[in-house]
């Protein structure tokens, strides 16, 4: 995996040839690099909904000439365009809103490749400096989210309205990660302090988050409260994700929550 200051400068120089040809300063080279640097950013689901619509269509750099010289007729409007349009990956790419913990997150949810997932995983970073409250509602929506999919990708049936502390446990078990399903003391251990963790990141939410009105003089969330949060959820989500990809589905009927398994994953 590239380190985010690599796909920093990667991204850059892409902005650098796109600038090239949009006035008339492009080489042979070119051409080359920009279809490289392209399937680097594309081929990530995180990375490529950060991109510029341009680059998505624009296959070839030479397809991007007709584009640019519709759109604005000078050489300054033209350099400002693009500049801007990769202002969004970039301070992504930079560390303005994404710490190199995210970026590990970011990764294997990106793998996932499932819309409302990365939505909820993007909205909890976005919203953690300026809205700590709705950072750790979005933080609890993403494992939420995480949880049904791997369930409906493993052809597990589950309650809609199932609280999460039970979702948790349902997708666990889909997974092989039950506590009880293991009889290593340290194993037992670890997944069991994962449940707990998972049930005390449930109440959190309830008590101090706004999903739930608050009376006056309540408990005021800050920042760090909405890191801890997205934390959480953010590296149980990963963990969650990376077991589902390679691990096949457990065969068999979780009668307690009335979740059922239907056939062996391939």
């Amino acid at each position: 995996m590239l380190m985010q200051n690599d796909q920093f400068n990667q991204a850059m120089e892409l902005r650098m040839i796109l600038t090239r040809i949009a006035t008339g300063e492009d080489t042979k080279e070119d051409g080359e690099k920009y279809k490289f640097l392209r399937e680097v950013f594309v081929s990530n689901t995180f990375t490529k909904a950060l991109l510029p619509d341009f680059v998505i269509t624009c296959r070839l750099l030479n397809d991007f000439w007709p584009y640019i010289k519709r759109r604005f007729s000078t050489y300054a409007d033209r350099r400002e365009f693009i500049r801007e349009e990769f202002e969004p990956i970039l301070a992504y790419l930079e560390g303005d809103k994404l710490f190199m913990h995210d970026s590990i997150i970011s990764d294997s949810i990106g793998k996932f490749d499932c819309d409302t997932v990365i939505y909820m995983w993007n909205k909890a970073l976005d919203r953690r400096e300026a809205d700590p409250d709705g950072a750790i509602t979005a933080a609890r929506s993403l494992l939420e989210s995480v949880c049904k999919q791997i369930l409906v990708e493993r052809n597990i049936s589950y309650d809609d309205s199932i609280d999460l502390p039970k979702l948790f446990k349902t997708t666990t078990r889909s997974l092989n990660l039950a506590p009880e399903r293991h009889i290593e003391s340290i194993i037992k251990q670890i997944l069991s302090g994962i449940q707990n963790t998972i049930h005390g990141f449930a109440s959190l939410r309830n008590k101090i988050s706004d999903a739930h009105g608050k009376p006056k003089g309540g408990y005021k969330v800050n920042k760090r409260h909405a890191e801890f949060a997205i934390n959480i959820a953010g590296s149980t989500s990963s963990f969650l994700i990376q077991t589902h990809l390679e691990v096949p589905a457990v065969v068999g009927v979780f009668t307690d929550n009335k979740a059922v398994a239907t056939k062996q994953r391939t």
